[in-house]
């Protein structure tokens, strides 16, 4: 039986260095990930860079190379979609004068948007909603596009569309990645294991000693309990990881 004024197993040593040191991991990597900014768009995020009056957004989406070049050519904004070497596509926004009045009332301005010089849209487009409307001033509710788990699938049946135009057109808005919140979480669930861990007889004292007098763990329990150390140590680290992965 594990007596606490004997010192720490070398299984407490090891889980304990591992709680401080994921800890310590975590707050840089989170920082880290907290300080890049992100675009969304294709399940995947994009770094976003400016050169010049060229906005251009790479990073990796399904197995491809992405990469989207925004710039002005004259009062029109040209979006190149570079995905791998084997799809290329010239999307190009105009804005026509005049307005669409929406069936719902208001108006929003017209605009026209094309790709490898074809007409994809011509309608309006509310800006503050990111809703297209048609000339009627009915919405475009937009385009389904069916899920694929293959990688080569995937892009070879993705269809570009007004939307996709648009998105980049406009400047999409800008993402972190991580969450200080869930990390302030696994933080909290680390140090009660820590705690358990360091001290495994006094969750066990705190619970018993108001019913039980001079209350004595068994064997069998401590040996249970260092089971879930191990499994409260794997919680922590998915938590962790988990909170790396949102975006927001």
């Amino acid at each position: 039986m594990y007596e606490e004024t004997t010192g720490r197993t070398l299984l407490q040593k090891i889980l304990l260095i591992l709680l401080l040191a994921t800890a310590l991991l975590f707050t840089v990597l989170t920082a880290v990930f907290r300080s890049q900014l992100r675009v969304q768009w294709a399940d995947s995020l994009l770094r976003p860079a400016q050169t010049g009056d060229t906005s251009v957004y790479t990073g990796a989406s399904h197995g491809q190379d992405v990469a989207v070049r925004v710039y002005p050519d004259g009062a029109d904004t040209v979006v190149d979609f570079a995905i791998g070497s084997f799809r290329h596509h010239v999307g190009r926004v105009t804005w026509p004068e005049g307005t669409i009045s929406r069936e719902y009332g208001g108006t929003v301005p017209q605009v026209k948007v094309f790709l490898d010089d074809a007409v994809v849209f011509s309608g309006g487009y509310d800006k503050s909603s990111g809703l297209l409307y048609h000339k009627d001033g009915s919405w475009e509710p937009g385009f389904s596009i069916s899920a694929s788990t293959s990688y080569s699938s995937y892009w070879s049946s993705y269809q570009l569309d007004a939307f996709d135009i648009l998105y980049f057109a406009l400047e999409p808005e800008t993402v972190h990645r991580g969450s200080w919140a869930i990390y302030f979480l696994a933080l909290f669930l680390s140090a009660i294991t820590a705690i358990d861990v360091a001290f495994p007889k006094a969750l066990f004292y705190l619970q018993h000693c108001l019913s039980v007098q001079d209350p004595e763990p068994t064997d069998l329990y401590l040996a249970m309990q260092k089971v879930s150390w191990v499994i409260l140590a794997a919680v922590v680290l998915g938590v962790y990881i988990w909170g790396l992965t949102l975006v927001s």
